[in-house]
């Protein structure tokens, strides 16, 4: 049945708390409200559910809206089709401008921050996760993008999802609306997974050229004793949270790595006969060890001996009165 949720019969003082009520009953999601300081708080929303599917006819003064997520509450995605005015989204560690013309999506049970720069009109449609169906790769790469919809499927969800909000009564018409819902939902499912299958392509080749720049950075700097993630993500302008994930797939994590790599060189440059004037100490240090002891724990856990037997190495001791 179709509806329309508006608060212009609402006080203007009133209108933000009588807003959150109404979106916590209808998106099962606390929200908070943040009002534009240019024109009172206004939002004007038509709503048709033709179960499983729901869509809405956003139009909206600026303001900022904060939603709380809950992962075991809600599972469901939502399509958000941009038609007038601008949006920062910030979900899921990403953060993209939504422009006129513009789809995102992202997933109702996760916190989110939308940001309406001005006065807006959007459209929405929302599945059950169950229904939407996309594989956590493809929407993993989906989640929080920007898809632009002037050309390809996206462009003939955009046109369906707009005839849509101007007529919602055929979703109410019995003859016409269990068809009407399939297609729609082939269609968002469509569009997700093309968008996402590509989204996924293009971002192994960003997160591959990532991973280099980092690792390059960290061979470079392994004498720092304050190599750190930290260290290295502001370094190179990248967030803490993705370097991370940028290394979760891989054998080690990144700080791993690194310990790995230092202790290799020191190995290496302990079994070097042109060495042998430096202590172990001055070579644990020269790799980035700032404590001798640690080196020594690390460096037989790693290799299974002592870096006083990777000095000898089965050889004549060499320089012995400075090997420790």
């Amino acid at each position: 049945m179709a509806f329309l949720l508006e608060t212009d019969s609402v006080g203007t003082n009133d209108r933000v708390d009588w807003w959150r009520e109404r979106t916590a009953a209808l998106f099962g999601a606390e929200y908070s409200i943040d009002p534009g300081k240019e024109a009172p708080f206004s939002i004007a929303l038509g709503v048709a559910q033709p179960a499983p599917l729901m869509v809405f006819n956003c139009t909206g003064s600026a303001h900022r809206a904060i939603r709380k997520g809950d992962p075991g509450k809600n599972p469901a995605i939502v399509a958000h089709l941009q038609l007038q005015g601008h949006c920062t989204v910030r979900t899921e560690g990403k953060e993209a401008l939504v422009s006129p013309g513009m789809l995102t999506f992202n997933r109702v049970s996760e916190s989110s921050d939308l940001h309406f720069h001005e006065g807006y009109r959007q459209i929405c449609a929302i599945l059950p996760e169950s229904v939407f169906g996309i594989e956590s790769p493809g929407w993993a790469a989906l989640a929080g993008a920007v898809v632009p919809t002037d050309s390809g499927i996206a462009a003939l969800l955009a046109d369906h999802l707009s005839s849509l909000a101007s007529h919602p009564e055929v979703l109410d018409q019995e003859s016409s609306a269990a068809e009407i819902v399939a297609y729609t939902i082939g269609l968002l499912r469509a569009t997700a997974r093309t968008v996402g299958n590509q989204a996924t392509h293009e971002n192994r080749g960003l997160q591959s050229y990532h991973r280099g720049r980092i690792t390059r950075f960290a061979l470079a700097h392994l004498h720092l004793p304050g190599l750190s993630v930290e260290f290295i993500s502001a370094a190179l302008n990248l967030s803490i949270r993705y370097v991370h994930r940028l290394f979760e797939q891989e054998e080690l994590p990144l700080m791993r790595w690194v310990m790995r790599q230092r202790l290799e060189r020191a190995h290496e440059q302990l079994a070097q006969p042109d060495s042998c004037h430096l202590s172990i100490a001055q070579i644990a240090y020269a790799w980035g060890f700032s404590d001798q002891a640690h080196f020594s724990r690390s460096f037989r856990k790693e290799f299974g001996h002592s870096p006083r037997e990777a000095r000898n190495c089965g050889k004549e001791p060499c320089c012995a009165a400075q090997a420790s």
